[in-house]
Formats: structure tokens, sequence, C-alpha cells
């Protein structure tokens, strides 16, 4: 049977951007953090993954985003760029930048000028190395802000930003969208994803925006953000697993002033060289996800 592989794509243009970068030289989550979730308390979660059955073997291939002329030039605007973002069936085809704070450009677009809207911008303890998925951070966080059209809508799947990101909030949706993609100047990655859920902003027991885990607190989170999920993936995810985290403010539990600790995130797994992969997702409804706990 033919098969696609991630080890079979490559892009053009990466020796440029690559040059480009090394010349050159991170939505609703501000401030310092500790950089490691292995804090004293820190207790592993009692959560387990749903089960996870093995999937048919597949020939599909995916129209993987060719990407690399927006991002090398999005890199020769603005140095502070470190990759490119796509969601299938979303408006999300972006770049992403990274600065040495979360504030920087949580009112700013991907060149550093005044926006309302800001821009994707990638949490500034999480690491993409030289560009290789490999040698990213366990936890690469990208935030953006969740805001409606016309403004003021709440939690709009058709709204700017990160806004589109509550399309997932939908099954059939889900189904029909189980990847999204992050380029960097080493070509794009595929992530897959494994879980769409509201929280809390630092779950318990182990927050999300970490970029680095001990193993232990890193089977905790996986295991919880999945209890959380509004589908249970049909996805293994284990410590090997380098993810990346789409994270955005949401409405669902009152206004910004009742309650600022609230978020929508999805979370997706980098798909390995030599992994199948599928035209729809394998998910049903998570009849009972884990509720968010505003209480601490």
């Amino acid at each position: 049977m033919a098969r696609f592989t991630i080890s079979n794509y490559r892009k053009f243009g990466v020796a440029a951007l690559c040059c480009l970068l090394l010349l050159a030289g991170t939505a609703c989550n501000r401030g310092k953090k500790p950089t490691e979730s292995s804090e004293p308390g820190a207790e592993v979660s009692s959560w387990e993954n749903p089960p996870v059955t093995e999937r048919p073997a597949s020939d599909f291939q995916p129209d993987i985003p060719d990407v690399m002329q927006q991002l090398q030039a999005a890199v020769s605007q603005n140095g502070d760029t470190v990759g490119w973002l796509t969601i299938p069936g979303t408006e999300v085809n972006e770049a992403v930048v990274q600065t040495t704070d979360n504030e920087y450009y949580y009112r700013r677009d991907a060149q550093g000028n005044y926006s309302f809207s800001g821009s994707l911008w990638m949490d500034y303890e999480s690491s993409i190395g030289d560009g290789n998925a490999q040698n990213f951070s366990r936890n690469t966080i990208i935030y953006g802000h969740n805001l409606g059209k016309p403004q003021g809508v709440r939690d709009d799947p058709n709204g700017v930003k990160f806004g589109q990101l509550f399309k997932f909030d939908d099954l059939e949706f889900a189904k029909a969208h189980p990847y999204f993609y992050f380029t960097t100047r080493e070509g794009t990655h595929i992530y897959e994803i494994f879980t769409v859920f509201y929280s809390e902003d630092k779950l318990s027991p182990v927050p999300y925006h970490y970029a680095s885990y001990s193993g232990k607190d890193y089977e905790a989170l996986l295991d919880d953000v999945r209890a959380r999920s509004q589908f249970d993936y049909n996805v293994k995810t284990g410590q090997n697993d380098k993810i990346i985290t789409l994270s955005t403010c949401t409405y669902k539990y009152g206004t910004y002033t009742q309650n600022p600790h609230q978020r929508f995130v999805i979370m997706g797994r980098l798909v390995g060289e030599d992994e199948d992969l599928y035209e729809t997702a394998d998910l049903q409804i998570n009849p009972d996800p884990k509720a968010p706990d505003f209480r601490a």
C-alpha cells in the first residue's frame, strides 16, 4: 500500500529562511511564572486516559500548507517571528512571534505595530531550538485573543485570531479536522489534536502553561487534560510526545470582570515521521468532562 509519512515531506526555501532567522535572532495569559511544574505539592493525577484502539492502516495524504514564503517574508519584517501556524477549516493562517515576555505582543500585531486584536505569540519560556520539532520544548504554548465579529460577540467561532478555536467545540467540525500545522525554517510539522477543553487558567494538579515538566508531572498533565476534554479522542499520548498548546480566553463562565481565569484550550501531539495520517479524527463526545474549578 502506498503510504504517506511525514518523512516524505520537504519544503522549499529552508536554507534561505534559516539565514533570515539566524540573522534576526513570546492571549489571555500574561506575566512571569516558574519554568518547571515539579514544585512541592505537585501530585500525579488520578485520572486515567480513555482507552485507545489501533486504527487501520491509511494511505490518506493531507493537503499540507506551503507557507514557507510567507514565513520568510514575516521573518524579514520582524525578527521575533518564530514560525507559522495553520489550522485547517479556520482563518488561522499566520505568523507566530515570541519575545522575552508575554506582554509585548498582547496588543501588537506580528510586525510590532499597535493592534487591539494582538497577534499569535509563543510563551516566552517555550523553545523551538533550531526549528526541528524534536528539539522543541515538551510543551510549546501559543496564545491568541478571543474576539468576536463584530467586537463584543463572545466565544464566536467566526471571530478573529483564536476566536476561531471555538469551531472545535462542535463534534462534526472536530471530526473533520484532526490536525493543525506549525511551520519553522526546518519545514512543516503536523500536530494531531487529542484534547479540546474549558479550564481554569492554572490547572490542578499540573498547570498547562509550563514549557518543561518532570516525567510524573507530564503524565499527570496528559491524563488531566484528556479528562477535561469535550471529546474522547482515540489518540495515544505519552511521555515522549512533544505537544503544542493553543490557549485563549473564554466567556463560558461569565464575563472577564466576573471571571478572568477561564480558558479554552486545544492541544496537539507531534506526529511521528512514520505514522499514518487519517482524513478524520476518531472521537466521540465525552459524557462527563472534568469541569473547571475556579475556587483557588
